[in-house]
């Protein structure tokens, strides 16, 4: 098995690494389709095979942001399965807008999920270790999942999980009311207008400027991967999911390990830190000098990021 120094690309080659050698890689080993519920999936399959991760992605993302872990993953030896969250990508839509995500409930989200991991999950994964990826709002709907769900995964990491939204006091407060009135007022469709504006690297989530263009060159250039914007209902569903997964983190029954960036500026790490103390089977990580995304880090944060997961996932 080849070494993580060798496998995540040196700072200045990502963007050449991924077109000359990553894009290649992954076409090669790459099964994709439609669940009967309309969501798409791609499923890329390791030489010399240790397990199988599902990856659950965060908010108007799709697999596309996924490319490097999936290259990791391979490499390490862990086949790997991505879908995409209906409302985004190339998976069934929620409503008219092209740029806005919207969700009645996050039980829709934990319920897609379960079916992705009976219908192709099983499929694929042939009797190996079976264990669960889930970044930021994929890591509340994976977390509601795995506190609803037992017997199929192994194992849980949660990558900046939304088990909380960054608020400032005054909006902490008056927030959640104000989105639920609006909701039962019949507006729970209408975009949130605060969301949607041109990002900048400096306000990015991330702290890789070469991985930030990359990803963000794929995502401009195909009008299916543009979702922006919450809804009221999103929004107001994404608040009552969150606080339910940290008031439920006791049912889980499979180990976890919770990584949080240490300057996160989308999610509020005293959530997760609560959802750690919860249950002694989460083991909470603070990575240091990282943003929300810690995925789309410098090459020295990603080898101690990938040694953490890596060594999660074999342990016995």
């Amino acid at each position: 098995m080849d070494s993580l120094e060798s496998i995540i690309f040196d700072d200045g080659e990502f963007q050449a690494g991924m077109a000359r050698k990553t894009l290649a890689y992954l076409s090669s080993r790459q099964t994709t389709g439609y669940t009967t519920g309309g969501l798409y999936y791609a499923f890329h399959r390791a030489d010399d095979e240790r397990g199988l991760v599902t990856i659950v992605h965060g908010f108007s993302e799709g697999m596309y942001k996924y490319r490097e872990l999936i290259y990791i993953m391979l490499r390490l030896g862990y086949s790997t399965l991505c879908y995409e969250h209906r409302g985004h990508g190339r998976s069934i839509r929620t409503t008219e807008s092209g740029s806005a995500v919207h969700i009645d409930s996050f039980d829709i989200y934990v319920d897609d999920l379960d079916s992705v991991t009976l219908e192709v999950v099983r499929r694929f994964a042939g009797g190996c270790p079976c264990h669960l990826f889930a970044h930021s709002m994929g890591g509340c709907v994976a977390a509601l999942y795995a506190e609803t769900h037992s017997g199929e995964y192994s194992k849980l990491i949660l990558s900046s999980p939304m088990l909380g939204l960054r608020l400032n006091p005054v909006a902490g407060l008056l927030a959640p009311t104000a989105v639920h009135m609006l909701c039962l007022a019949g507006k729970g469709e209408d975009t949130f207008p605060v969301f949607g504006k041109d990002e900048k690297f400096q306000n990015s989530p991330s702290t890789s400027l070469e991985r930030w263009q990359y990803f963000k060159s794929v995502r401009d250039g195909n009008v299916l991967l543009r979702q922006t914007n919450p809804t009221y209902g999103w929004i107001d569903s994404a608040l009552r999911a969150s606080k339910k997964a940290v008031a439920d983190s006791p049912r889980i029954d499979i180990p976890c390990l919770l990584l949080m960036a240490q300057d996160d500026s989308l999610v509020d790490n005293s959530r997760s830190e609560a959802f750690a103390k919860g249950n002694s089977l989460v083991r909470p990580v603070m990575v240091a000098g990282t943003k929300h995304e810690i995925m789309s880090s410098p090459k020295s944060v990603l080898l101690e990021y990938y040694k953490l997961i890596d060594g999660f996932l074999s342990e016995e």
